[in-house]
């Protein structure tokens, strides 16, 4: 995955949550697992492109690892919003939320419509994470079109000779 794949994948990223449910009548058990089921697709694609990439570590540039970088911090918004919706969908399925709710609101562990509404604000989180992803993979795509960055000059300083080298 080149850089402007990265585009894509931030594009596609940026559809997906665009389908996630508005509202807590919305929100079903299936479409849960569905969309884990995707998050966890993007995350080996881009672990797939980073552990391919670092196979030849000397290969890759500055600007390059910059951009992998950046995909690794997508990676990670995406794990986190991995983690909301199967937090999610713990709510939506029926032995977890009585299980859940129980033990803080003995009084609500047969009301579906809050685990419902529990579970759209848990989408809500996890599309805010989703779209954290989407702007590092677009990042990404702008450090990756970079030329390759030729290291600072270092200028001289008086002060920067007088600390004593160790060995």
């Amino acid at each position: 995955m080149a850089p402007p794949a990265f585009a894509g994948l931030a594009r596609r990223i940026g559809a997906h949550v665009a389908e996630f449910p508005a509202t807590a009548a919305d929100v079903s058990a299936a479409d849960l697992l569905d969309d884990i089921g995707m998050l966890n697709h993007y995350l080996q694609h881009i672990a797939e492109h980073v552990q391919g990439r670092f196979a030849e570590p000397d290969k890759v540039g500055l600007a390059e690892r910059t951009a992998l970088c950046e995909a690794a911090e997508a990676a990670q918004q995406i794990a986190k919003a991995r983690r909301h919706l199967t937090s999610a969908l713990t709510y939506v399925t029926s032995g977890f939320q009585k299980e859940l709710m129980l033990h803080s609101h003995p009084h609500l562990a047969n009301d579906a419509a809050v685990a419902a509404d529990i579970a759209a604000e848990k989408y809500e989180e996890a599309a805010t994470r989703l779209r954290k992803a989407s702007r590092r993979l677009n990042s990404a795509t702008r450090t990756g079109q970079r030329p390759s960055a030729v290291p600072p000059h270092v200028r001289w300083s008086p002060t920067a000779s007088t600390i004593p080298v160790r060995r």
